[in-house]
């Protein structure tokens, strides 16, 4: 094994890995040779130490959330391929009235992660009786929708990224650089359902 792996794989356990990974198991239509090294990121945490790693190691990395959205070549990533799995959902602020009939919640700010998926993010929705109608219909994960869907980045009131110097910073959708930043969670403005 190259050192650059080796000292990936024993900086983070050998157990978290797999070696000459089939890809297609896991995109949406089934295609893609072997990743030569392959990690899945249940939390920002790890997804984090390994982008840093990877970065001060020189090593080619890829990083994908559902699958939904890509195709892989048949002959594989001479790379590291990180599989996005971190699944943090939080309502973190509410907005509504009291009145003698109760609390009306009006809307509210949800925090997830970049590797939770849109279905995730609905059902999660759903049980806050907040409005997922406007997102149900879209495939893949968090991350990969705010880089491409504008409906998406406009319902995004702020968006935390590692940018390449593998710094934590806080943007705007509008700030949103394609192969300049990593999505690790946004916070989204939410309307409560009507009934």
């Amino acid at each position: 094994m190259d050192r650059k792996y080796k000292l990936i794989v024993d900086s983070l356990g050998r157990e978290k890995f797999k070696f000459n990974e089939p890809l297609k198991n896991y995109t949406a239509l089934e295609v893609g040779g072997p990743a030569k090294l392959f990690f899945v990121a249940f939390s920002l945490r790890e997804l984090v130490q390994i982008v840093k790693l990877c970065r001060q190691l020189s090593l080619p990395f890829f990083i994908f959330g559902t699958g939904s959205k890509m195709m892989i070549s048949d002959s594989g990533y001479d790379g590291l391929v990180i599989k996005n799995r971190s699944h943090e959902i939080a309502t973190i602020s509410v907005k509504g009235k009291a009145t003698r009939f109760g609390i009306g919640v009006e809307e509210a700010l949800v925090e997830a992660d970049s590797g939770v998926s849109i279905s995730k993010f609905c059902e999660y929705l759903d049980s806050q009786n907040l409005d997922s109608n406007q997102f149900s219909n879209t495939a893949g994960s968090i991350g990969g929708n705010l880089l491409i869907n504008r409906f998406l980045q406009s319902k995004a009131k702020s968006i935390k990224v590692l940018d390449q110097t593998s710094e934590i910073d806080e943007i705007s959708a509008m700030g949103l650089k394609v192969n300049r930043q990593i999505i690790l969670s946004a916070v989204f403005k939410i309307k409560a359902k009507v009934f």
